[in-house]
């Protein structure tokens, strides 16, 4: 599932590093302080790196679900898989209630499983329909449940009070903090600093973790990994509307086609126009739609970013390596368990569960994540993607299986994502001004070997999200600070 990366690398014959962590093998002095060109382009895309490549050239990721055979003189004998998804199954006809019982014992089974410590255990409890099944469940197990929840002064992003309700219905010992602009001033460097590798989106893992390792917890469940499965995210509606462009895209002239392609934004509805951008193999529509509607700097904007032309290796985002592997897990025609895979695979495999290892275990915090469990993955996967993951966001399929866990009262709601004001934050921050320092530094653009001209205009464009921005400084803190360049 990509829960615990390894990471290796064979600077010189006869010598094998491997490590949990891409910057501790750095700091063995044994290999170059050289960025991968080919990462650098996929970083630029997603916000975060995609294994089997690092942000670091001569440094490895082991694939999840694969082991590694290494001689005695350090030479690899042979990588295999030992775990794959299962393949896709049709939604049987009857059997629901059964099925949905089975379900319920095994992600029961699974979260007893990881309540096992001889340290302060808990959970985290956003109010939210994953972590709230968590919490239901750990109480079912044993009782006297810590949780920990985070709130924030602006109402827009605050579900404390989601949290709140479900602490007192199942009478856990809660503790609820605060986080405001003091608190993301004080521990903003320290969150930085914290990155294994560069990512856009680690540090409110970094928050919570500290935030919950300062409250007294050790170990922490953490309901992760169920939006995956059951449909959570927006782009489970946009992205195979997308795919149904880019099929509809095989019959436009190429001169339309790329007229199409060249009012792409950045964000908005023109974004989609981006699916245009490369050629689409038959049958990988999809995955290209998702990744369109993921990223941030796509093919022809990176072109402005860039000194030089890129390398290429690079699709939609994607190393080669990386397509391959999703490729053989194979495919069938149901749309969103397809779907699922690919953000099971990417955005849980390569972003949250990487960025909630790091920064958690930088925090002196160990997160247990419930619905990664691969017995309850691998029953999920039996039900039809246009079954388990319908309604989306809101996640009907899993709110019906939480019913008799989380109880009638339950103020089910529409999904609200669990986001920290940033932007918010950042406007108000001394941050803002130390972003456009670095950002302009040229010195630090060359490292990275960006153009100027083209960073400038994305500082300056007030329209773009946050994340645009923030993507490109948090690249180039972590280049400088491991004084690493292309």
């Amino acid at each position: 599932m990509g829960e615990k990366p390894l990471y290796y690398a064979q600077p010189q014959n006869g010598l094998f590093l491997f490590a949990s962590e891409a910057r501790a093998i750095l700091a063995s002095g044994l290999v170059e302080r050289r960025l991968d060109p080919i990462t650098l382009q996929v970083y630029l895309y997603n916000g975060f790196t995609v294994a089997p490549r690092t942000i670091l050239a001569g440094v490895s990721s082991l694939l999840p679900g694969h082991w590694m055979r290494v001689g005695l003189d350090g030479q690899i004998r042979e990588i295999r898989r030992y775990w794959a998804l299962p393949p896709f199954a049709a939604d049987p006809p009857s059997g629901q209630d059964e099925r949905l019982e089975d379900l319920r014992q095994e992600l029961a089974e699974a979260t007893a499983m990881r309540m096992i410590s001889d340290v302060p255990l808990g959970a985290f409890l956003s109010g939210g329909l994953d972590s709230s099944v968590v919490v239901a469940l750990m109480s079912r197990a044993a009782g006297n449940v810590r949780t920990f929840s985070i709130g924030f002064a602006e109402q827009a992003f605050d579900e404390s009070p989601y949290a709140r309700w479900v602490a007192e219905r199942f009478e856990t010992q809660h503790n609820a903090i605060l986080l405001g602009l003091h608190e993301f001033n004080a521990w903003l460097e320290n969150g930085l600093d914290a990155m294994d590798q560069p990512t856009y989106d680690g540090l409110n893992t970094y928050f919570v973790a500290r935030a919950a390792r300062e409250s007294g917890l050790t170990v922490a469940l953490s309901g992760l990994g169920g939006d995956e499965l059951f449909g959570g995210y927006p782009y489970f509606n946009l992205a195979p509307k997308i795919a149904r462009l880019a099929t509809a895209g095989r019959r436009f002239p190429f001169v339309l086609k790329r007229a199409l392609q060249a009012t792409g934004r950045l964000h908005g509805p023109f974004k989609v126009w981006h699916i245009f951008e490369d050629d689409i193999p038959p049958g990988m529509e999809l995955l290209a739609a998702y990744q369109t509607s993921q990223a941030l700097f796509p093919k022809t904007a990176q072109a402005n970013l860039w000194s030089k032309s890129p390398k290429k290796g690079v699709w939609f985002g994607l190393p080669q390596e990386f397509v391959d592997f999703l490729n053989s897990e194979g495919s069938n025609t149901d749309l969103l368990a397809r779907l699922s895979r690919y953000v099971l695979r990417l955005f849980q495999g390569e972003r949250t569960l990487r960025d909630s290892d790091s920064m958690s275990m930088a925090s002196s915090l160990e997160v247990r994540t419930v619905f990664t469990d691969h017995v309850f993955v691998e029953k999920i996967w039996r039900i039809a993607g246009k079954v388990r993951c319908q309604g989306a966001p809101d996640k009907p399929f899993e709110a019906q299986l939480a019913r008799p866990v989380l109880g009638d009262d339950y103020p089910y709601r529409r999904k609200q994502g669990f986001v920290f004001p940033f932007q918010v934050w950042l406007k108000n921050s001394a941050m803002r001004a130390r972003i456009h320092e670095v950002l302009t530094d040229q010195s630090v653009l060359e490292r990275l070997g960006l153009q100027k001209g083209g960073v400038i205009r994305i500082l300056k464009d007030t329209s773009l999200p946050w994340s645009r921005w923030w993507a490109l400084y948090v690249l180039a803190r972590w280049a400088d600070k491991h004084q690493a360049a292309l």
